[in-house]
């Protein structure tokens, strides 16, 4: 991830734009994303593709290069998510609300306790993903 936006925002340089490369700081990435139309948040908080699901790795370059914005897509995840808890039921942490979306800073959308996911990282010291492992979306044909 880390070598593609570095060489994304070189090549947006050399055409002679500005172009900051941008992991997980400055700004949160999944409402970006969701902006710029390629996914919507799902129960688990990740964002889903309609191509990989949540299986995605968000990365992201600030530019003043002159670009088409595209806008939020509908593909359904969040009519999907509202009756699919497979996700919150296989938590480990138990980080992922099981019940209805609640509104968070203004948004609708399902709580995720991120002090629990961490714990659940921390003690088996790698990343989790099991809530992306369970997902029905992450299966390519369900996507």
């Amino acid at each position: 991830m880390i070598e593609v936006v570095v060489k994304m925002a070189e090549f947006i340089r050399n055409l002679g734009y500005d172009a900051i490369p941008m992991g997980n700081d400055t700004a949160l990435s999944h409402p970006l994303a969701v902006d710029a139309g390629l996914g919507e948040i799902g129960r688990n908080g990740l964002l889903i593709t309609e191509q990989f699901g949540p299986r995605v790795r968000l990365c992201k370059v600030f530019t003043d290069l002159p670009l088409i914005p595209d806008k939020p897509v509908d593909l359904g995840v969040q009519d999907y998510c509202e009756s699919c808890t497979i996700c919150a039921e296989a938590c480990r942490t138990k980080a992922i609300a099981a019940g209805e979306r609640t509104v968070v800073r203004g948004f609708r959308k399902w709580a995720i306790d991120p002090f629990k996911c961490f714990q659940g990282w921390a003690a088996g010291g790698v990343d989790c993903t099991h809530c992306i492992t369970v997902c029905p979306k992450s299966e390519p044909a369900a996507a």
